[in-house]
């Protein structure tokens, strides 16, 4: 059975493919999430999982009550602009041990810098978000606002080790970023960053921790998979 991270990716394939097709309309309400769970045989928690990417984005807007609603067709956040050559297998792998690491240091991170959030931090966080949303189809401004925003909650841990070992990590990530985008697109870090920096204004620190671990998976989830750059071939 595939992982819950290639079920939301393969829904959220889906979605996408409705509204790029034209299937769904501005202003139309989407099927329910019944009927998604019925039409794909997942699980509902799937379901909410791949839309909320969507409504962070402001592609879907939920309406309780009433259900789910296309309020915008504008899919560039899921689709890189860069033309790059593909990644040699050595720079995939080399990426790969980069996320395994910081899946091993940054929840544990975050868990702990959460629940003592200064409003200064937050605000830092919110900026870099903005930034990020700011800098969707431009590759290097996108990769220089994420790794400000992970570095900013590793440097408030105050350990001298953790932050010498992550800034040095962060160097080389920033070097390979361009592969995620390039599979990924620019949707998966504002999703994911936008919940942590909500698990952060309210001193979350078991979610914090759920989140980054989420998010760092669904990267090597991504990292492994090429759904998003078929689909960017039949645009």
């Amino acid at each position: 059975m595939a992982d819950k991270g290639s079920v939301t990716g393969k829904i959220a394939h889906y979605i996408r493919k409705n509204i790029r097709n034209g299937n769904w309309t501005v202003g139309e309400k989407i099927p329910s999430e019944n009927q998604l769970c019925e039409e794909l045989g997942v699980s509902r928690v799937s379901v909410r999982s791949a839309l909320q990417q969507f409504i962070a984005l402001g592609i879907l807007e939920s309406v309780h009550g009433k259900g789910t609603f296309l309020i915008s067709d504008d899919l560039s956040a899921f689709y890189s602009n860069v033309e790059e050559p593909a990644p040699t297998i050595d720079a995939t792998e080399t990426m790969k041990q980069i996320l395994e690491f910081r899946s091993i240091v940054e929840p544990a991170v975050c868990a702990q810098v959460a629940q003592t959030a200064s409003p200064e931090l937050i605000a830092k966080l919110e900026g870099y978000l903005k930034a990020m949303k700011a800098s969707v189809g431009k590759c290097e401004e996108f990769i220089n606002a994420d790794v400000a925003f992970h570095m900013e909650i590793i440097n408030a841990c105050g350990n001298d080790y953790t932050i010498a070992i992550m800034n040095e990590t962060f160097q080389r990530r920033a070097s390979l970023g361009k592969m995620l985008i390039l599979s990924n697109g620019y949707y998966g870090g504002i999703y994911y960053h936008g919940i942590l920096l909500d698990a952060f204004r309210k001193h979350d620190g078991k979610r914090a921790r759920v989140m980054m671990e989420e998010h760092l998976q669904h990267g090597l989830y991504d990292l492994e998979s090429d759904n998003l750059g078929q689909e960017k071939n039949d645009l």
